[in-house]
């Protein structure tokens, strides 16, 4: 199941990367996402994984712009669970358990 998050969630962001706001991909919004899908795309991955139980497989991306990414983590109905921040410029990640409040918060 994680297996399928991770990918889910990864071609989300490459989709949503490459195709920002106009639809066609433009070659420094390209070269931008490929710079960024590095190390801290993989921890930030890593981390949501190892905090959120298996079983949650819908991932949206709601916003991914130069400084954050959010994503809401639902379950196979799309019911959303969880909400992730990634703050960009400071590698902060904070997931939020839609029903329970904070469950993590720290820089990756």
């Amino acid at each position: 199941m994680k297996t399928i998050l991770l990918s889910t969630a990864a071609g989300a962001l490459l989709l949503t990367g490459i195709y920002a706001n106009t639809g066609e991909a433009e070659d420094n919004e390209v070269m931008a996402f490929e710079e960024e899908t590095g190390e801290s795309t993989q921890k930030e991955m890593e981390v949501i994984q190892n905090q959120i139980p298996s079983g949650n497989d819908s991932v949206q991306v709601v916003e991914d712009n130069p400084h954050k990414r959010i994503l809401f983590i639902g379950d196979e109905a799309n019911q959303k669970k969880y909400k992730t921040i990634f703050i960009k410029d400071t590698n902060r990640l904070k997931i939020i358990d839609l029903n329970g409040g904070q469950i993590f918060n720290d820089i990756i």
